[in-house]
């Protein structure tokens, strides 16, 4: 140990690099959501990063590194937190730990479990999170729905949040470094999406397999905050659809009809670049077996499939009138992981979007927008034996 701590910092530093792991976020931010804890890999995960709950240092191998000296903790602590994760009760604590240690600048995305209101708490708690860390570009909160829509400013507006399994959804905005800097005003604090000049979001409102046992389940309305952002009419909601070049959207299973509903919202960002849209399950996950052993069998299986052909048609639609209205440059649909579905998902949305859009290749799920529009050749009276 003495004859590494005497290599130069410049050394140290790229050593630290390479034992840093990914945002461990990412790897479930697609995923069904779930609470801190259910997940055994990625509660190991956070810890590699910031958790005020208690973990082990195995498989861990920055965090080992850092408890070893002071001097390399003082050097490990930046990655350490620069994906760090709380809940708005910890918010006291984790800032006066950033402020000693100088990682207000060091901090590039959040990640905030909350599992209630927080009304009372002025300012409010992610104000103040933004605030004291203007390094950070992406903020995501997993909670309940109604959560999301209070923090958007909106009344939840659904009444059959029972028939569907959605405990938590996941809620991530992204901006450029460039706007990040900008201080919030607590006197004149707006909602969470018009608090900064988001320009990606992340959607992932969870599975409605468990809507499908219910009767009619076709008039069933879905909680989701794009929906109420929608039907609300949200001044806020629609100044964030405005200004958004990314958006990924996962819904596991959902309703064709509320597929719909969401491509209205998508239809006014007209600035939108890049789409990702997840429908179905992970091929490796048994998500689809456990919600219909729990639904205790009374599910036609088909239906949920069935769903998703007429949703993939529908995003089609959206897609065309973005290339004519908006300036859509890539459209990925992870969807085509599924071999099942992948030549009828991959054939059918093709055909819809030759005339404006590529595809990369079977498999790859991305379309990309062509620079030119490719139109077949028209076929005039002397090509089809009329007479001149």
């Amino acid at each position: 140990m003495t004859s590494f701590l005497t290599l130069p910092t410049e050394i140290l530093d790229r050593v630290i690099f390479f034992l840093d792991t990914p945002n461990p976020f990412e790897a479930v931010v697609f995923q069904k959501p779930k609470a801190p804890g259910s997940d055994r890999s990625y509660s190991s995960s956070i810890a590699e990063h910031y958790t005020f709950a208690n973990s082990s240092c195995r498989d861990l191998p920055l965090k080992t590194l850092s408890s070893t000296t002071r001097f390399l903790r003082t050097l490990t602590l930046p990655q350490l937190f620069k994906h760090s994760t709380l809940q708005p009760l910890e918010l006291d604590a984790f800032l006066a730990f950033a402020a000693l240690h100088g990682l207000g600048s060091k901090v590039s995305s959040l990640t905030a479990h909350v599992h209630t209101h927080y009304n009372h708490l002025h300012p409010a708690w992610w104000a103040r999170l933004l605030n004291a860390l203007p390094s950070a570009t992406q903020i995501a909160i997993v909670a309940p729905p109604e959560i999301l829509d209070a923090l958007a400013g909106i009344y939840t507006w659904s009444t059959d949040a029972w028939a569907f399994d959605m405990p938590l959804q996941i809620l991530r905005l992204g901006l450029s470094s460039d706007y990040a800097q900008q201080e919030l005003d607590y006197d004149n604090l707006p909602n969470l999406l018009a608090a900064k000049p988001w320009s990606q979001m992340t959607v992932n409102e969870g599975s409605s397999l468990m809507a499908y046992t219910t009767y009619e389940f076709f008039l069933r309305r879905t909680p989701s905050l794009l929906t109420a952002l929608h039907f609300n009419n949200s001044v806020a909601g629609d100044a964030l659809f405005a200004n958004l070049l990314s958006l990924d959207f996962v819904a596991i299973f959902p309703f064709y009809n509320h597929v719909d509903e969401i491509l209205k919202c998508i239809r006014k960002m007209k600035l939108l670049q890049h789409l990702f849209v997840k429908l179905c399950p992970d091929p490796h996950t048994t998500i689809f077996r456990d919600e219909i052993e729990l639904a205790g069998g009374h599910m036609d299986v088909n239906d949920p499939w069935n769903e998703c052909e007429t949703s993939w048609m529908l995003i089609a639609h959206t897609v065309v009138y973005l290339t004519m209205e908006g300036d859509l440059q890539e459209l990925q649909m992870a969807d085509v992981q599924i071999e099942a579905v992948r030549k009828t998902l991959e054939d059918s949305l093709t055909a819809r979007l030759q005339e404006w859009w590529a595809y990369d290749g079977a498999g790859s799920g991305l379309w990309r927008r062509r620079t030119t529009s490719y139109t077949a050749t028209p076929v005039g009276p002397s090509d089809a034996g009329g007479v001149a």
